[in-house]
């Protein structure tokens, strides 16, 4: 029973292998017939009747070259590419037929690439092919097309010629090229060279339209050179004939003659490039030709501005340099006057010397420039930055002159400054003479005495200085300033000297209240005491109590300090 069971199993795994196999095999057999199909539709494809026709119209020159290269395409492909494509799915078959399914798939693999591949090339070939076949008659249309464009070229050259001047020849000799490209591109025909007829068409059609834009520009071009370039040539010519009559002088590096000339053959060039039919130079020309309008035009412009700046100015700068010299001699006369009673530091005089050499200079060379200028021989222009030098010469003098006379002005409001300064000293020396004396203090210290004492030495020095008959009042500034640090420097001190003496008689008094309690404190006030009236050292002596006072109470020096300067700044209101 196990036995047929194995047998049965094994027989329906045979016929379902068969069937899988068959199935399979003829899924590859459809998909080599699509194969073969396609490698029909390759060998549709109308090549071989195409070389057919193109052979028998005997076709020439670039045609020839480009038919003959696709038949040899054509040739390889039909030699080797189909008998292979044919062979590989004869071969695909027979491997299916014999149940090679592996292999006959690998086959039909590499089949439909070459099909594609084949597919590609003939279809290029073929639409080659159709292009020569087409070029005949399309180069009819495109030669109808390009020989009215020039028809209607030549009929207005013929019939507006008188508007292109001398550029009539030129233009014929290009219409004439155009005609024989037109007899070139007809022999290509003839021979069936269509290709290379078409290339001839490209060319004639593109000189057609440079032909076209020629024509339109060059009756502007003309009309530019005559109209506008010649009638500013004229204009420049006759504008520098009225200079000349005027007796205007140009700067040694312009030449007017020598600018016209060079816009006349500028302009002679340009009509010769028109007349040439080099637009291209012509036009580039006709620039350089405006460039240099523009500067002959700006160079007897300068000459005329500058005439119409030196006659605005001719009366004014020369008053301008009188006032100035008269400012010179006034401030000469100034520093004289002042120097009898103050000392002068900075060459003062000898400074308003040299702007009154540099004034006269100045003059001689305006004298100068005027008198050419009446002989007709400087130019405006150069006259005008001589007199613009000048005006920039003059403002820097009278700068100069100003400040000197400026500061000769300043030296008396400091003298008196001084000497209000000198008397405020002296008040302030009697002032802290005062202030000491008025607290009784028992004496006061050598080192304050000694200070005190070069102070007042000081104001006197400086009062002695102020009689003097020539006052020097850069030394008096710098004595000033000294005494200014030192006398600050002595009130304050003066004002610590009194401030310390009071407080320690206040601290002593704060701390009588303690002696009974505080052995240290009757101490403590001993040594002040004898700081403060032996030794006059009111600041050490308050240092002491303030230190003894602040063991029993560590805000009694600050509460006793506070109620002082209350009282203190009462006394002062």
């Amino acid at each position: 029973m196990g036995f047929i069971i194995a047998l049965i199993i094994i027989i329906v795994i045979i016929l379902i292998s068969y069937g899988l196999l068959y199935y399979l095999g003829r899924k590859q057999t459809k998909i080599n017939s699509e194969l073969d199909e396609k490698k029909q539709d390759i060998m549709a494809i109308p090549v071989a009747d195409k070389l057919y026709t193109i052979r028998n119209k005997n076709v020439s020159g670039n045609t020839q070259r480009v038919f003959e290269a696709e038949q040899a395409k054509w040739q390889t492909i039909k030699q080797y590419k189909l008998p292979e494509i044919e062979a590989a799915l004869v071969q695909a078959q027979a491997d299916t037929d014999k149940f090679s399914l592996i292999k006959a798939r690998q086959t039909a693999e590499k089949t439909e690439t070459l099909i594609e591949e084949t597919f590609k090339e003939v279809t290029a070939i073929n639409q080659v092919l159709q292009e020569i076949l087409d070029s005949e008659h399309e180069n009819e249309e495109y030669y109808q097309k390009t020989y009215q464009a020039y028809a209607e070229i030549r009929k207005q050259l013929l019939a507006h010629g008188y508007a292109y001047e001398d550029s009539q020849e030129v233009l014929k000799k290009n219409l004439s090229y155009i005609e024989l490209d037109f007899t070139k591109y007809n022999a290509m025909m003839n021979d069936g060279d269509f290709m290379g007829a078409h290339e001839i068409l490209d060319q004639t059609n593109e000189d057609i339209m440079t032909l076209q834009a020629m024509m339109k520009e060059i009756p502007n071009l003309y009309e530019k050179i005559e109209n506008v370039y010649m009638e500013q040539l004229e204009d420049i010519r006759s504008g520098y004939a009225q200079l000349e009559e005027m007796a205007f002088q140009f700067p040694v590096d312009v030449h007017v003659p020598d600018e016209i000339k060079q816009v006349e053959k500028n302009i002679d060039r340009a009509r010769e490039a028109v007349r040439e039919a080099d637009l291209t130079e012509a036009k580039q020309l006709l620039t350089a030709t405006e460039v240099q309008i523009d500067r002959t035009y700006e160079f007897m412009q300068v000459e005329l501005d500058a005439k119409d700046y030196i006659e605005k100015n001719q009366g004014s700068l020369q008053q301008r340099l009188s006032q100035i010299k008269q400012s010179n001699r006034y401030g000469s006369l100034e520093i004289d006057r002042v120097s009898q009673s103050y000392m002068l530091h900075e060459n003062e005089l000898g400074r308003m010397q040299d702007f009154a050499d540099r004034l006269d200079r100045l003059s001689d060379k305006l004298e100068s420039v005027n008198q050419r200028l009446g002989a007709h021989a400087i130019a405006y222009s150069d006259m005008e930055k001589v007199y613009k030098t000048t005006y920039e010469d003059l403002a820097s003098i009278e700068k100069a002159q100003s400040h000197i006379v400026s500061t000769l002005v300043e030296l008396k409001q400091k003298e008196k400054e001084a000497r209000s300064t000198l008397y405020a000293f002296h008040l302030d020396i009697r002032n802290m003479k005062r202030r000491v004396g008025h607290y009784h203090l028992p004496g006061l210290s050598d080192e304050y005495l000694d200070k005190f004492f070069a102070t007042e030495d000081l104001v006197d020095d400086f009062e002695r200085k102020m009689n003097r008959v020539k006052l020097d009042m850069v030394e008096i500034d710098k004595m000033i300033q000294q005494l200014s640090d030192q006398m600050e420097d002595l009130d304050q001190e003066t004002e610590t000297l009194i401030d310390h003496a009071l407080l320690t008689e206040q601290s002593i008094q704060y701390a009588n209240r303690f002696r009974a309690d505080y052995p240290e404190i009757n101490q403590a006030i001993k040594w002040a005491d004898h700081l403060f009236h032996d030794s006059y050292d009111y600041t050490g002596a308050y240092q002491v109590m303030s230190q003894a006072i602040d063991k029993i109470d560590p805000m009694a020096s600050k509460n006793v300090a506070n109620q002082y300067q209350k009282d203190k700044q009462n006394r002062l209101i």
